[in-house]
């Protein structure tokens, strides 16, 4: 599933989620994003909303700053699941545009939820729910 001519060449987040994507994955006092790049957490993010059913369109300005190319194969395979269960049609796989859309409002409710556990319980972020993310993840791969 490589780049297609129907594929986005990148994807975004909110411009309000710009501190989660660029100062998580590079603060050491944060183990559970610190070293992911900024694609991984919005996969993260992504499966986090699609698991609570929480998803909403991108309001204001969009940072497009993940290229689809950086996305690995299995990680395509996390995202064509939540669309074929949002469309309940296979057919929806022609239409990459919107099936890179669906994802970014997933994340876009994903890294909200995380954001609000990250103000709740700190840095010291429980491992309980660093296990559960962890699950999802591999469970939407």
């Amino acid at each position: 599933m490589g780049m297609h001519d129907t594929e986005p060449r990148d994807i975004g987040y909110s411009s309000n989620a710009v501190t989660y994507y660029q100062e998580w994955i590079e603060q050491k006092a944060n183990p559970l994003f610190a070293g992911m790049k900024q694609k991984d957490l919005f996969i993260f993010a992504m499966a986090l909303g699609k698991h609570r059913e929480r998803k909403s369109t991108i309001g204001g300005k969009k940072i497009n700053n993940i290229p689809v190319s950086a996305i690995t194969e299995k990680e395509k395979w996390a995202v064509l699941p939540i669309a074929i269960s949002e469309e309940n049609d296979l057919l929806c796989l022609r239409e990459e545009v919107s099936i890179y859309r669906l994802a970014e409002e997933y994340a876009n409710e994903g890294i909200k939820i995380l954001s609000a556990h990250m103000e709740k319980f700190g840095l010291n972020y429980p491992k309980k729910l660093e296990l559960e993310l962890k699950k999802l993840l591999e469970e939407q791969a």
